[in-house]
């Protein structure tokens, strides 16, 4: 926590309207301020030096994932496949 005597600076950012209101009822179901709760989130990589979340997409993909399926997808598009027949044992 931050000592009274400590003296605060002021943070500001944009994001979408949508992920706004997203947080701020995230943050209103933990009784935590926006405020408050991003300041923890700040604090808290400070201290242990990373961050604890995950980089994916609404699909659940890594950045590096989503751009292997799109190469991939890339390939199939253009024809650039080879067709491989099925052996049943």
């Amino acid at each position: 926590m931050a000592s009274t005597t400590e003296e605060m600076t002021n943070f500001t950012f944009k994001m979408d309207r949508k992920t706004r209101e997203s947080y701020s009822t995230l943050c209103e179901a933990f009784g935590l301020s926006m405020s408050a709760a991003t300041l923890a989130l700040v604090r808290q990589a400070v201290r242990s030096q990373s961050m604890t979340f995950s980089m994916r997409d609404a699909n659940g993909f890594t950045p590096a994932e989503a751009a292997e399926l799109k190469r991939r997808i890339d390939d199939v598009t253009a024809g650039n496949v080879t067709a491989h027949s099925i052996i049943e044992a």
